[in-house]
């Protein structure tokens, strides 16, 4: 199973701690020792710990909200969005099923143009001080929306209204894609495609899935194991203020292979270097047109152009039509 960073762990603690419970005690009866430089624990730990708190609180919502959500609200949910074909129609049944057993946090699902959002609304963010439980809830809903279609969804952009915490690097590797931090709404974004993709699990796998739950929350092993992902994650997660674009062998020394090792592993994946980046400079692209107000000019010197007739010609290409006229059929 995968490592999950120290924060997340010690944040779970905290929450049964404000509740009165005793850190060393649950510690011990876990049977997991922290060291006092310990950067990560194991997926196994953390799944552990995050049982225990639901158990002993008796609260799906860790204590982090002003009314409690009795264990079982969550499986209750997931079998019932399981009569619906497509993931779209799962995601408002399970929003309207929260909606209505708690008034502490509300959801809607939005779609604007080629992207979906899905917005979340924290009555009482005072209770989740660290704000662990909304990145948590925004871990959960993302992940079970892809382990429902077999697909990791990969994110466009996640909106937090808080400022930008001090474990925003570690936030980074939990959504692999741009963050904005004081925004109105809390939110995920990604492509509405993904939407149409019918579920394609069983029901027998459901019922493991929600056994081992948090197990599978914290991570799902996919497509985010290929090299393009790989390479993706690095152009994305670089910081830079401009689209993070090296050379392809400095790419192939930071995956610890030879250029020419990694260009035939693009191959086999049907892909290459200068398509990924097309990729992400387009769907960059389209979410700063959609979602911001920067200037064509800005948003081409963002994404590495030299100037905006570059940009304006390489959009035209990737979607038939100019930056302005794809503004103009959105809104």
């Amino acid at each position: 199973m995968a490592k999950v960073d120290i924060h997340y762990f010690r944040e779970a603690l905290n929450c049964a701690v404000r509740k009165g419970d005793d850190a060393a005690e649950i510690l011990s009866t876990l049977g997991v020792k922290i060291l006092p430089n310990q950067q990560q624990v194991d997926g196994e730990q953390m799944t552990r710990l995050v049982q225990y708190v639901w158990a002993n609180l008796n609260d799906e919502f860790l204590g982090c909200t002003n009314q409690p959500c009795k264990l079982g609200m969550f499986p209750f949910m997931a079998h019932h969005v399981f009569h619906y074909k497509s993931l779209e129609k799962m995601l408002e049944q399970g929003i309207s099923f929260y909606n209505l057993v708690t008034d502490d946090i509300q959801m809607k699902l939005v779609r604007r143009g080629d992207f979906a959002e899905l917005e979340f609304f924290f009555a009482h963010p005072e209770q989740d001080p660290n704000h662990f439980f909304l990145e948590f809830w925004l871990i959960i809903w993302h992940r079970f929306s892809s382990w429902l279609i077999d697909v990791k969804i990969p994110l466009s952009q996640v909106c937090f209204t808080h400022g930008k915490p001090s474990h925003w690097q570690e936030i980074k590797l939990l959504f692999s894609c741009r963050h904005s931090f004081n925004r109105p709404v809390v939110k995920l974004c990604f492509h509405a495609k993904y939407l149409d993709l019918p579920c394609v699990k069983t029901r027998k796998e459901l019922t493991r899935f929600l056994r081992e739950s948090p197990a599978d929350l914290i991570t799902i092993p996919g497509s985010e194991h290929s090299f393009k992902a790989k390479i993706s994650a690095i152009l994305i997660y670089h910081k830079s203020d401009i689209l993070y674009c090296p050379s392809f062998e400095t790419l192939a020394l930071h995956l610890n292979m030879s250029a020419q090792t990694l260009r035939r592993r693009l191959k086999v994946e049907g892909t290459n270097y200068p398509m990924i980046k097309n990729e992400i400079r387009r769907d960059m692209a389209i979410d700063y047109l959609l979602k911001s107000d920067d200037s064509i000019a800005d948003i081409a010197n963002i994404l590495g152009f030299s100037e905006p007739r570059s940009f304006t010609r390489a959009f035209k290409h990737w979607t038939g039509v100019s930056p302005s006229k794809y503004i103009q059929s959105k809104n």
